[in-house]
């Protein structure tokens, strides 16, 4: 986590509950009110070609907007490969 990553945890502990997800196998601390698109916002995470899991469970991009993580959620990014 980036000096810049911290400040932005520590700020929001401060006035909100924190929880810890993990992403791509990293542990990360995040407001308990904020939604996916938030997170992939938040941690500048790729969004275009990719596919977002959480516990496994593929999230329709329609849905990151309305999808409100919780203590322990495991995010999953793939990225999509064309090939044949």
């Amino acid at each position: 986590m980036t000096s810049s990553e911290q400040q932005t945890t520590q700020s929001l502990a401060a006035h909100l509950d924190v929880i810890t997800i993990v992403i791509n196998d990293q542990a990360r601390q995040v407001a308990s009110e904020l939604n996916l698109q938030q997170i992939i916002s938040l941690f500048e995470l790729p969004e275009m070609g990719c596919v977002v899991a959480i516990n496994n469970n593929i999230v329709p991009r329609s849905e990151w907007a309305s999808t409100v993580l919780s203590q322990g959620d495991r995010i999953s990014l793939f990225q999509a490969i064309a090939g044949g």
